[in-house]
């Protein structure tokens, strides 16, 4: 006699992509202890359903696998949920000017700081570069500690940029870093300065970020901080969909804590997460990865099987910077190639080889074609260690590719990790971009498209914190390149000339990107990824028809429930 499900899906528009691309198109499902075990017709539903089956009518709307973000920071989800949010600020480029913005950021920080008189250390972030590059009215005006110092004097104050690659400290913290004392430091140009040598305030990159808050008493966010960011975060994950994340970024405190969470079933979705590795300590970092293989694995909820690299963040070309970019930036002429990458070349090498050996996939951080260039020969090189490729080499972002590079990633299986969402870029907000990589290559930005017809398997990723995670939105972008009608700035950009429309995909491609190609950079495509009998039940319901609904309005589609493990994590 035939088991009855726990829960029956009917009545809707079920779309799901394997991994081969067959695409299945249903009426019904049937979930049992977590998996699904029908798919089908609705008489065929009928015969699992019992006493005690909950049955779900979906009112014809669309339903399909849970979404994965394949390229975020989940675990420093801290930095979004409960810190001075700078990210909803919506700026007038045309009429408002750094100034006015700036007041804007200092009642935030007065106000946060009012509120949480507790705090030993003020966290904020979410704040654009732009504005203070010239976006506002054309006027570029720098944004220093004593913009903030004129609220808050008494406590040290970070504000991380929407970017994360730059971070703005008041005078206090500066102090307590260190940094006041005298003009010299390690870390050079990466730490802004005023005419007298004393610093502005302004840090950049990642890894100075990191240096230099971490020299201040109390930055470093408590276990109990961590968890509650993260419990929250994963709400809102719920919320749009997700049911399997992709942590690009290690810090030990929330990894512990991550654990600790899985450990006792709070987590309610998949987390991948990495081992960290820079050029200054590459041996060091790879011995550590070995030494503490699988010890934070738990079950199929939480496991670090990844080594992550940050191969250039000032966009490393194959060919130089334009003149009139380097003239107007007061750079050599020549500059924009290889002193932008942020490895030894025969170090990133070696150090992939170490990480292959031991069973690691490889994830790697590249903005320009040849940061990218040389990840793939480097990938390719240590691919001898992984000859039948089950391990993943996944390159994120790629805002630029030779035109002979994606055939190579493709031959290769390389994985790009795409952030559709950014997809939208035009002249009208990119300015600054074209006039650094010259309007030909700018032309070519964001070469989604050229991936997929390549035969590159593409798994989309949000980069949150920096963006926000939905996969409706990004479906949107990626299908039409605009911006999108939910963004803020949709009025602003509506009219802006499309960048590159050839690089748009399918909704196909779009789907498969935010599915089961990220289930596969996961390498958990057997178990998740698709709505196939026998795999763990993730899915989403939405309010719409996604296949009827026009590529510009996908967007504003929403979701009614999402399921993890054949349980409800979501529900409007």
């Amino acid at each position: 006699m035939l088991q009855k499900a726990d829960k029956v899906y009917r009545n809707a528009k079920i779309y799901s992509i394997a991994l081969d691309g067959t695409e299945t198109h249903a009426q019904a499902l049937a979930i049992k202890d977590g998996k699904f075990v029908y798919v089908g017709d609705e008489a065929g539903a009928a015969e699992w359903i019992g006493d005690d089956t909950e049955v779900i009518d979906c009112g014809g709307n669309s339903v399909l696998p849970g979404f994965g973000d394949a390229h975020m920071h989940f675990s420093i989800s801290v930095r979004r949920f409960g810190v001075i949010d700078l990210n909803d600020l919506v700026t007038d480029f045309d009429n408002q000017k750094p100034d006015d913005i700036i007041k804007i950021i200092q009642d935030k920080v007065k106000g946060f700081a009012d509120s949480h008189p507790d705090d030993e250390v003020l966290h904020g972030s979410g704040w654009e570069r732009g504005w203070f590059e010239g976006s506002l009215s054309g006027i570029t005006r720098l944004l220093t500690r004593h913009d903030i110092d004129a609220v808050v004097a008494d406590r040290p104050v970070t504000l991380d940029s929407a970017c994360g690659h730059r971070c703005l400290l008041n005078t206090k913290a500066l102090e307590l870093a260190g940094l006041m004392e005298g003009t010299s430091d390690p870390l050079g140009d990466m730490i802004q300065r005023e005419d007298d040598g004393t610093p502005t305030g302004m840090i950049h990159e990642t890894s100075a970020i990191l240096n230099v808050c971490g020299r201040i008493p109390g930055y470093e966010y408590s276990d109990k901080q961590y968890r509650k960011s993260m419990l929250d975060s994963q709400d809102f994950f719920a919320s749009r969909g997700f049911t399997y994340l992709c942590d690009c970024l290690r810090n030990d405190g929330p990894y512990h804590v991550l654990k600790k969470m899985a450990e006792d079933g709070e987590l309610k979705v998949r987390v991948d997460g990495v081992f960290n590795c820079k050029d200054a300590t590459w041996e060091e970092d790879i011995e550590r990865a070995i030494s503490e293989k699988g010890a934070f694995d738990v079950d199929d909820l939480f496991k670090v099987d990844t080594v992550k690299y940050f191969m250039d963040e000032n966009i490393a070309m194959i060919e130089p910077y334009p003149d009139e970019f380097c003239d107007a930036s007061g750079i050599p002429k020549g500059s924009g190639t290889k002193e932008g990458l942020l490895w030894d070349i025969d170090h990133y090498r070696a150090s992939m080889e170490k990480a292959k050996k031991v069973g690691y996939n490889i994830h790697v951080h590249s903005y320009g074609d040849l940061a990218t260039r040389e990840t793939i020969d480097s990938m390719i090189n240590a691919q001898k260690y992984d000859p039948e490729h089950k391990l993943r080499d996944i390159i994120a972002h790629i805002f630029f590719i030779d035109k002979d590079d994606p055939q190579r990633m493709a031959d290769a299986g390389i994985i790009a990790s795409i952030q559709p969402q950014w997809e939208s870029a035009n002249i009208k907000d990119c300015g600054p971009l074209q006039l650094m990589v010259g309007e030909e290559r700018f032309e070519g930005m964001y070469p989604n498209g050229s991936l997929v017809r390549a035969g590159v398997r593409c798994a989309n990723g949000s980069d949150f914190t920096v963006t926000m995670t939905n996969a409706l939105e990004g479906i949107t972008v990626a299908m039409t390149r605009k911006y999108p009608k939910n963004h803020k700035y949709y009025d602003t950009y509506k009219d802006a000339p499309v960048l590159n429309p050839s690089e748009a995909v399918t909704l196909k491609d779009a789907i498969m990107a935010w599915t089961i190609n990220v289930a596969y950079q996961f390498g958990r495509e057997d178990i998740t990824g698709s709505i196939e009998v026998g795999k763990s039940a993730e899915l989403v319901v939405l309010n719409g028809d996604i296949e009827n609904t026009p590529a510009e309005d996908i967007c504003l589609l929403e979701v009614r429930e999402t399921l993890f493990k054949g349980q409800t994590t979501y529900k409007a």
